[in-house]
């Protein structure tokens, strides 16, 4: 998928959140829609600074698994992305309380991964020999 079509994913997400979920009430979506947002956010990144082709998507983290070097810029995106994704487990899987702290740092570390997303757009130059 093309890093257009990621980004104009994540925002359907998170105007759907902003619009229609309560960040504690609806904590299960919440996590859901930040996880799902934030790996096409992930996307948007590693395609618009060549790290994958756009025939490659990256659906979390590690799936599928990485062949590809992560640069080092990439590594906090990828941690942030990664703490957000072990909220499902706890919180949406499981049955962990609710911490409204841990609400306000899941947002955090997606506003990280969006941060990082916008930017890669900002400062990319067409990719010459990249699957368009």
């Amino acid at each position: 998928m093309r890093a257009e079509d990621h980004w104009e994913k994540a925002q359907h997400l998170e105007h759907s959140r902003l619009r229609r979920l309560d960040p504690n009430a609806d904590y299960e979506l919440v996590i859901w829609s930040c996880i799902h947002g934030g790996a096409q956010l992930l996307n948007v990144i590693l395609h618009h600074t060549g790290v994958t082709a756009d025939d490659f998507d990256m659906i979390h983290t590690s799936v599928p698994e990485s062949t590809f070097h992560i640069p080092d810029t990439h590594k906090p995106v990828f941690e942030a992305l990664a703490r957000i994704e072990a909220l499902g487990p706890r919180f949406v899987r499981g049955a962990e309380t609710w911490d409204v702290d841990v609400g306000r740092r899941c947002l955090a570390d997606y506003a990280i991964v969006k941060a990082a997303a916008a930017s890669s757009i900002a400062n990319s130059q067409p990719a010459v020999g990249r699957a368009q």
